[in-house]
């Protein structure tokens, strides 16, 4: 091999270099500047009237205030209630309470603030509060994302709403992980 050629291969070697540097920074500069672009149209974009563009439009979810659950009803379920059923919909399973300490225990996560609620939100089950054989009250639990909140029943349709407690979003999450370990 000759110098000439050495020298002639590390000049082409340092010009590709270059060249591979020189493009990696034209991209770069693109990406920022693209970057810059969008952030800075939106900073500056106004209406005629001098005020900020308002948001898009998210679609129209309804939502509706019930009152609380009466501290009548409460109380009663707090006393004379005797077993709830647990009816939860699209699973394989449901659950029972018959023991006095566990009852009182679910009443108490219900929060006594009225839940809003959304037009998106599902059931995913209903609970059976009975006294001595008989369904004295029934409720729909709505749980998961921004629906965390029991509706009651009153004459066959939603009356009082309530927010779950957080005792009543570990309980639930506890009971959801039990059924999905059992299940696998």
């Amino acid at each position: 091999m000759s110098v000439t050629y050495i020298i002639f291969e590390s000049y082409k070697i340092k010009r590709l270099m270059r060249f591979f540097v020189y493009l990696s920074f034209v991209f770069l500069s693109v990406v920022c500047l693209q970057c810059k672009s969008e952030g800075s149209s939106l900073e500056t974009t106004k209406t005629p009237t001098g005020h900020w563009p308002a948001a898009p439009a998210a679609p129209a979810l309804a939502a509706t205030q019930y009152p609380s659950v009466t501290e009548a009803i409460m109380k009663n379920l707090y006393d004379n209630c005797d077993y709830i059923d647990f009816v939860f919909y699209n699973t394989n399973f449901s659950m029972s309470q018959n023991q006095q300490a566990a009852i009182r225990s679910t009443l108490g996560t219900v929060s006594t603030t009225p839940a809003t609620v959304l037009a998106n939100c599902q059931p995913i089950g209903r609970l059976f509060f009975q006294i001595d054989g008989k369904n004295a009250e029934e409720a729909d639990l709505f749980y998961g994302g921004d629906c965390l909140y029991y509706l009651f029943f009153k004459d066959g349709k939603y009356a009082y709403g309530n927010q779950l407690t957080e005792g009543g979003l570990t309980f639930y999450q506890k009971i959801f992980a039990n059924v999905s370990t059992q299940g696998q």
